[in-house]
């Protein structure tokens, strides 16, 4: 668990927790991530993802949530295979973003990995989600590949960005 304090805004402070969740927190991760993804409603078809998903990947992964006044306002799913980690949905509630929230959550992914063994994590993230890149970019991962997506999620084709850094 930490604290977090929103750097943008100084007059305002924001106490988050963050924690791993639990099946009852499936609801409100699926809501936030929803949220977040709403930005792909143009290349992506429905939600991003249902409570009823979040409960089956929470029988086998791990996701952390953030809490900010008991109210969920972030999330991210972890996985272990082996030596490599994966974090995907990272998720903050969007009038709450650029306060620091992602990066508190992916630090817990990263770290959770870190202690399960892994050396390497890695995520992905659709080409079209320019502003994504530079920000993984600087908080060390680097583009390993760039493939064509198979997912029928998606409305039209798009190409899957692949990033990765050592742990």
């Amino acid at each position: 668990m930490g604290l977090l304090l929103d750097s943008n805004d100084s007059s305002r402070y924001h106490a988050s927790v963050i924690r791993r969740a639990d099946t009852r927190d499936a609801a409100g991760i699926a809501r936030v991530i929803n949220a977040a993804f709403e930005v792909e409603r143009e290349f992506r078809q429905g939600e991003r993802t249902s409570g009823a998903e979040i409960e089956k990947l929470l029988e086998r992964d791990v996701f952390f949530v953030a809490e900010e006044g008991g109210r969920l306002i972030g999330a991210v799913h972890t996985s272990v295979d082996g030596a490599t980690g994966y974090f995907g949905m990272l998720a903050v509630d969007p009038a709450l973003q650029r306060g620091g929230v992602g990066r508190a959550l992916l630090s817990a992914a990263e770290e959770h990995c870190r202690k399960s063994g892994c050396a390497k994590m890695t995520m992905s993230t659709g080409e079209d989600r320019t502003e994504l890149i530079p920000y993984y970019r600087r908080l060390g991962y680097r583009v390993t590949a760039i493939e064509p997506s198979t997912s029928a999620a998606f409305k039209r084709p798009i190409r899957i960005v692949r990033m990765a850094k050592d742990l």
